[in-house]
């Protein structure tokens, strides 16, 4: 952390600007000027915001000494903007490209990252080379002597950077490691290794540029873009000043909603970033698909899950070339700001409250992830789980093992959930064990349980371990009269006499005439606490399709725990979520409307409607009754009432996010 007073923590609403200036750009700021940015700005009044500096392919889009400015400059952008923002006293942030930069490696062909078969990478720097000494390093003091800037927000990192075979790593890792044959794919001996030095090597990229950052200028913040989110969970090391990335520009809520609960769990100032526009398909490159603005309520549905979980927010929307701001963006992003400013005061800087964490096994993901630092499929089951609690109305936090202080932060909850998490160390079953000892509940999940873990859930693998399977590659769990299909591979359990039997799979769909003696799910009960396994990939199922029946076997399972949750809704559909705060002593109940009034899909991905919430009931357990009960931001008192130690509030109607508050 830099020594001096970090800003990031005081901002709660910002815009990002960037274009990416390319060789091909002809009219950079040619249409800018100090008064139309002063006028786009007020009608937004943002926080802080962040402007473009240099893109992915390696050009200014301001006249730099240092790199290449693009040929396309007119004007200096960055000059007008920066004079703007210090006259109306806001921050200014870079959008700065790092380890992805075209340019460079096109002057600098020894730069690229090399590929396992010997291939310049086009795009991507190794982080070993003098790109970070000769031209980042220099170019960022060269940006923050001339204009003053206060932090820079540098993209195209840890998702960029790729595991590299050049002469620099291959040394390098011989010579801290010891090893002389280097791996070129996870067959090959020591890969772990290999990977687990590249990672360090981009902590240690990081470490310096920011430092030498620091060292100018101290009230100059450092973000690397997604570093310490749920794609990079390791202890933080690198001395950045906060946390914060860009969530997807589609289905941008589910995006937030894992990355905002894992970051709010790293104890440093953090926001999320909501794509302003969006585009259908899935893959962001495809032409066919044109970029358009998403809709208000659309915006205001997606802000408000980091808004609820205590962060900051920034909206992404970019200029035209000319560096105009479209008037009627800056409009839409004024609704939002608005909006979000409603709710500041009530849920900025909030602490979570939540009774229920994931776990988030870090050599699991990094096992199962694509290298570095990319998602693949490895968080799956993590989101499945997260998925599938808070469409049960469990408000949930996720955590990571790599937490130093992981056994304090688990005390603080009555239900941990471990979703086909592998490579659990002796010293974590060790702390789960207490947990469950001290009266925490463990749900665990996976076909591997048995095999590797038989002491902990008190079973072997039944069926001489060998996958159940039925013909259509699923099997049946029995539920209410009914059967929840899933997918994967399931093993049966031979439970010992430390633990019962909950379930029996199916054959089939009926359960009176497809019953069978095979367990898949058991319940061990250690000390004041349980551990109960589901044995096989039921979260990694519930991920891909989120059904029903599935989603109503999980919670009877919980409910068959008798955990006595603070908070319980009755009589809410699914698409009501739940976030439990705390901020000042009051207790803030966070609901959030995360339906719409037409079904989403990858052609139609932006909401018009949002059908209200309407009359539903929460019960919150208080040993008194509260001093207050406000419904926020509309400040009204719902209708409640206080007997038995239970405080009953009826909603007539949810639209979007509201908050109520118990002091």
């Amino acid at each position: 952390m830099a020594d001096s007073h970090n800003w990031h923590e005081d901002v709660f609403f910002g815009i990002h600007y960037d274009l990416h200036a390319n060789a091909n750009d002809t009219m950079l700021g040619r249409d800018i000027t100090y008064e139309h940015i002063k006028e786009r700005l007020l009608r937004v009044k943002p926080d802080w915001i962040q402007w473009d500096c240099k893109g992915h392919p390696g050009y200014t889009s301001w006249p730099t000494q240092v790199g290449s400015t693009s040929p396309g400059v007119v004007k200096d952008m960055l000059r007008i903007v920066r004079d703007v923002t210090k006259e109306l006293g806001i921050k200014l942030g870079m959008h700065y490209s790092g380890v992805y930069d075209t340019r460079a490696i096109e002057l600098h062909p020894d730069w690229a990252r090399i590929d396992e078969n010997g291939k310049p990478d086009p795009h991507y720097t190794c982080r070993l080379s003098a790109y970070v000494d000769e031209l980042m390093i220099p170019q960022m003091i060269e940006v923050i002597d001339k204009y003053d800037i206060d932090g820079f927000w540098v993209d195209g990192e840890n998702w960029a950077s790729l595991p590299c075979w050049c002469d620099r790593c291959q040394e390098g890792f011989t010579r801290r490691t010891g090893i002389i044959a280097i791996p070129h794919s996870k067959e090959d001996a020591h890969w772990d290794d290999w990977l687990a030095f590249q990672r360090q090597v981009f902590v240690e990229y990081v470490t310096k540029y920011a430092n030498a950052v620091h060292k100018r200028k101290s009230d100059c913040l450092i973000c690397s873009n997604w570093m310490y989110t749920i794609r990079q969970p390791d202890p933080i090391e690198a001395p950045i000043d906060y946390i914060s990335g860009d969530y997807s520009w589609i289905w941008g809520a589910d995006r937030a909603a894992i990355e905002a609960r894992f970051i709010d769990s790293r104890n440093i100032t953090w926001d999320l970033m909501c794509w302003s526009f969006g585009k259908s398909g899935d893959k962001i490159e495809d032409e066919h698909y044109p970029w358009t603005m998403k809709t208000a309520i659309h915006l205001k549905q997606e802000v408000s899950e980091v808004i609820a979980l205590g962060g900051a927010i920034m909206l992404y929307n970019v200029p035209q070339r000319t560096g105009w701001l479209t008037d009627w963006h800056q409009d839409l992003l004024g609704e939002i700001a608005e909006f979000s400013r409603q709710r500041k005061e009530v849920c900025f800087k909030t602490t979570s409250a939540s009774q229920s964490a994931i776990l988030h096994v870090s050599s699991h993901y990094y096992a199962n992830n694509d290298p570095l630092f990319n998602l693949g499929k490895s968080t799956n089951p993590v989101e499945g789980a997260l998925h599938c609690l808070l469409q049960n109305h469990i408000s949930t936090d996720i955590i990571t093992d790599s937490d130093k202080s992981i056994a304090d932060k688990l005390a603080k909850y009555k239900l941990l959930v471990i979703p086909e998490q592998t490579r659990l160390s002796a010293s974590l079953i060790t702390t789960l064990t207490k947990f469950a000892e001290q009266g925490g509940h463990i749900l665990i999940t996976g076909a591997h349980l048995a095999k590797d873990y038989p002491e902990f859930i008190s079973a072997k693998p039944g069926d001489k371990a060998k996958p159940i399977k039925s013909d259509l590659n699923g099997i049946y769990l029995p539920i209410d009269g009914k059967a929840a299909a899933v997918a994967g591979e399931w093993t049966t359990l031979l439970p010992d006499e430390n633990a019962e039997i909950l379930t029996c799979y199916l054959s089939d769909q009926e359960q009176s005439h497809n019953a069978t003696n095979n367990p898949v799910t058991i319940r061990r009960k250690i000390g004041k606490g349980t551990i109960t396994a589901i044995s096989g990939p039921i979260f990694e199922s519930y991920y891909h399709g989120h059904y029903p029946l599935i989603r109503q076997y999980i919670k009877n399972i919980i409910d068959s725990m008798n955990i006595s949750w603070q908070v319980s809704l009755i009589n809410t559909p699914s698409q009501l979520e739940v976030i439990l705060r705390k901020k000042d002593n009051k207790l803030l109940i966070n609901l959030l409307n995360r339906g719409a009034g037409i079904m989403t899909n990858e052609r139609q991905p932006i909401i018009e409607d949002l059908p209200p919430i309407t009359n539903f009931q929460l019960r919150i357990n208080l040993e008194n009754p509260p001093a207050s009960v406000k419904y926020l931001p509309e400040n009204i008192i719902p209708d409640y009432s206080y007997e038995n130690r239970t405080l009953t509030i009826n909603i007539p109607e949810l639209a979007i996010h509201s908050i109520i508050e118990l002091a």
